[in-house]
């Protein structure tokens, strides 16, 4: 155990042994440096750390206080220390990951791709389904993480982490609304053939719900569960697709869509990670997260940016 400073050291292992001498021999330093490191932590604390017995040192109720506060302060120190240096000397490890069908198609190949090249030794088990379904897994422990739209998570997850996503029209570089200057809404839309996610979808709730603001119903030539269709006919044209930006990943790189956020304020969404309350993740994990926050971070730069 790596102590925080020689004074906490000193304080914890008299408070243990019940005397300078006693707690100066399981140290191997000499009492009087012992007695000098509590002399100079009580007065820093501003009070008398111990009381001086004839047979020993007593803690004093602000020693108890601060005895406990020492410990938790060096156990929290000593997993620190111990998750940077597997961080550090990381070669093994393994990330259970349930992510929405799309994001397996367009998101996470180029994360886990990178974060091969960084830690080759770790290992991953990618499970796709919808929000419900990963959650669902994630609470039997058959998943470790669960990256989906957000909801209201069922008792016994939580949430840890968030994105901010947008609703936007997915279409052919060479369409209209493509080509077209200012704010787009979703009434924009409507005016042309529509390829939308199925009715149970979470992408296509967030469009219904602008519809019905706008007293409008949504009336698509196609619907599907695919979001690798909705991409694909949008690329031939003549449809409209709606789509978040993270869907569309490796179309936008390719040249192949342009992607172009809705302004109307429903169409604002966050994705965001899952885990079991209480959950400590282990270090490959963490590794992963960060990967995945790099990369929607530059996703969105590059959103802004075009």
């Amino acid at each position: 155990m790596r102590a925080i400073s020689q004074a906490f050291r000193c304080f914890d292992a008299v408070a243990r042994h019940g005397s300078v001498r006693r707690a100066a021999d399981a140290l191997h330093l000499t009492a009087a440096a012992v007695h000098q490191q509590i002399l100079n932590f009580e007065e820093q604390v501003g009070t008398p750390l111990f009381d001086r017995l004839p047979r020993g040192m007593q803690l004093s109720a602000a020693g108890e206080i601060v005895l406990a506060a020492v410990r938790r302060s060096q156990r929290d120190y000593d997993h620190a220390m111990s998750q940077v240096e597997a961080l550090r000397s990381l070669r093994r490890g393994h990330v259970h990951l349930g992510v929405p069908h799309a994001s397996a198609e367009a998101l996470m190949p180029g994360v886990i791709e990178a974060a091969l090249r960084q830690y080759p030794g770790i290992t991953y088990s990618v499970r796709t389904g919808n929000g419900e379904t990963l959650l669902k897994a994630l609470f039997g422990g058959e998943i470790d993480i669960a990256f989906c739209l957000q909801r209201t998570p069922p008792p016994g997850i939580e949430e840890v982490r968030s994105w901010e996503q947008r609703l936007g029209a997915v279409v052919a570089p060479s369409h209209p609304l493509a080509q077209r200057g200012g704010r787009l809404r979703l009434r924009d839309c409507l005016e042309h053939p529509l390829v939308l996610p199925a009715p149970d979808m979470e992408l296509r709730l967030l469009a219904e719900r602008i519809a019905a603001r706008e007293r409008r119903v949504l009336q698509p030539v196609v619907e599907t569960s695919s979001v690798a269709m909705v991409r694909t006919l949008a690329a031939g044209g003549a449809l409209v697709g709606l789509l978040v930006q993270e869907n569309v990943v490796q179309d936008l790189d390719a040249g192949r869509l342009a992607w172009l956020p809705l302004a109307d304020p429903e169409a604002a969404a966050r994705i965001c990670l899952y885990q079991r309350v209480g959950q400590t993740p282990a270090v490959a994990t963490g590794v992963f997260v960060q990967l995945l926050d790099a990369a929607l971070g530059e996703l969105q730069q590059r959103l802004r940016a075009a």
